[in-house]
């Protein structure tokens, strides 16, 4: 019985030293960051990665081995793949993606696990609409500006409620005319708010323009945006003038000197359309001076386009209008044309003007009126022609000879009669 209780207890103390010998296995397993991460904000369809390194910590009894996986949620990937094995203080770092397909928020946890456990990571993020915004008006237009004077217009830029995100703005304006009052060129705007700008033009020059370029946030509409600018230096005045006093050169009979103060306000006028009308009032008056002046072979040619033009814009004022009208006639038919148009316009000036005002004068010079006007519209009916209109019309122009023999030669005998009488 001694002898059984002796060996036993030898048994049992070698099975003891064995169990206090044998090592316990056990793994500390450290993340970094800490156990989760959150990637925020990330607008939709986009992606946004993060490093997290995961090492076997020098407290763990042995090399460690895991299968990773992330787990719950897509829309965050990892560019590591299979069985991870580390040994004592050896690190590994992996890549997270997160790519959101909705607006909407986002959890999933990136799972190391094995047969003694598993070790989490947690995930965490938001899929946001991109930035939407809207500025308004597309461009600035500051028109007529008389110089030594200043104009300001607002421009307005909106995020819309749908963004995820605040609207990120960066202003650029080159040097010149226009400024943007504050200075402030670089702000934010929450969703659903706005912010308005002022900008301010002061002309030196002619005309200005220029382009406010945007720089922005936004990834659904094109940067930088651009908004552009114009404005124009009020010359009216100044051209106004110089038709006032065209005319008094005209009234005085220096004709030469009335042509060069017209043509100069024609080109002053070139700067902008919005001037148009005022050059064609310019035109108009250097067609008189021209017909007048005679200063070489084509005078009556280059009158009869300046009439002919100012008229087909139909920029003109009314009076301006009925002395065009009457330029075309007396200066078309001072010279020949084989066009049958040319005649007919002058049948259609003439017309229209003896039958809305039938005792024209010239308001310049006013040995120049109706009658002048009629004995055009009688040429411009022999020239195509037309032989009884033309013979109508010198029954109203000389009753006394009424009625007027239609025949070509009799018409041309009455025509050249009548040469320098009017």
């Amino acid at each position: 019985m001694m002898r059984y209780l002796f060996h036993f207890s030898i048994v049992f103390a070698l099975l003891f030293s064995a169990c206090e010998d044998k090592e316990e296995i056990k793994y500390v397993i450290v993340f970094d960051p800490a156990t989760e991460y959150n990637f925020g904000k990330v607008e939709v369809n986009q992606s946004v990665s993060k490093k997290i390194r995961i090492k076997n910590s020098e407290e763990s009894s042995g090399p460690f081995t895991a299968n990773v996986d992330i787990v719950d949620s897509p829309a965050f990937q990892m560019d590591f793949s299979g069985v991870l094995v580390l040994q004592k203080n050896e690190s590994k770092d992996i890549y997270v993606t997160f790519v959101p397909s909705a607006a909407e928020n986002y959890s999933a946890k990136l799972v190391l696990q094995n047969d003694k456990g598993l070790n989490e990571f947690y995930l965490e993020g938001i899929g946001a609409s991109p930035v939407s915004f809207s500025i308004s008006p597309v461009s600035l237009d500051f028109g007529l500006v008389a110089d030594g004077s200043s104009k300001e217009l607002e421009l307005s830029f909106a995020n819309n409620g749908s963004s995820g995100f605040e609207l990120e703005l960066s202003l650029d304006l080159p040097a010149g005319d226009f400024a943007i009052l504050g200075g402030q060129t670089n702000f934010s705007i929450a969703p659903d708010a706005n912010k308005t700008i002022t900008v301010r033009y002061t002309p030196t020059l002619n005309t200005s323009s220029k382009v406010l370029q945007i720089t922005h946030n936004s990834s659904v509409r094109a940067n930088p945006a651009k908004v552009p600018i114009a404005g124009i230096k009020d010359i009216s005045s100044e051209i106004i003038t110089m038709n006032s006093e065209a005319w008094e050169l005209f009234k005085n009979k220096d004709y030469a000197a009335s042509r060069q103060k017209f043509q100069d306000a024609i080109i002053k006028s070139m700067v902008n359309a919005v001037y148009d009308s005022m050059s064609d009032e310019s035109m108009h008056g250097r067609g008189w001076a021209r017909l007048f002046a005679q200063e070489n072979n084509d005078y009556a040619s280059s009158a009869y386009s300046d009439f002919l033009a100012c008229w087909s814009n139909g920029l003109l004022s009314s009076n301006s209008l009925e002395d065009a009208l009457a330029g075309i006639s007396v200066s078309g038919v001072l010279f020949l044309s084989q066009s049958t148009v040319h005649y007919e316009n002058i049948v259609t000036a003439a017309t229209y003007l003896l039958n809305n005002v039938s005792n024209y004068t010239f308001r310049y010079n006013t040995k120049v009126d109706h009658k002048d006007i009629r004995y055009a519209l009688i040429q411009a009916y022999f020239n195509l022609s037309n032989f009884t209109e033309a013979a109508k019309q010198l029954d109203i122009l000389v009753p006394a000879n009424a009625p007027h023999s239609s025949t070509p030669e009799d018409l041309l005998a009455a025509i050249q009669a009548l040469a320098g009488q009017l």
